[in-house]
């Protein structure tokens, strides 16, 4: 449960994020390299996340519309600009702690994910 609704007297639902990303990205999570999510400031991302930010919990990650999932803590939703590249502009960001769970994920023979 959210301790700020907690601390108000509310029962809240946690709330659990699905987000596909291009494997690119779930490489770079997966690696360790990558522990914010960046999400465009739109009508849909506010309501999934700006609307949500203090009932979600975590986020489960696929690599595109497979079977393999990582599963992460969301440590805090804010909103502010991007390290990357051509990414101009102001996103949600959700900084993510340690990967809690792997599914579908195996070393293959020739050491790729």
């Amino acid at each position: 449960m959210d301790p700020v609704a907690k601390r108000k007297g509310r029962n809240v639902d946690p709330v659990v994020l699905h987000l596909v990303l291009t494997r690119h990205w779930f490489d770079e999570m997966l690696a360790g390299r990558k522990d914010i999510e960046y999400r465009a400031c739109t009508p849909y991302w506010r309501r999934l996340l700006w609307g949500r930010r203090r009932r979600i919990t975590h986020a489960r990650f696929s690599r595109g519309y497979t079977s393999r999932t990582i599963l992460r803590p969301v440590l805090a939703v804010d909103c502010g600009g991007c390290p990357y590249d051509g990414w101009d502009g102001r996103f949600y960001r959700l900084h993510l702690g340690e990967i809690v769970e792997n599914k579908g994920i195996c070393e293959r023979a020739d050491g790729e994910t």
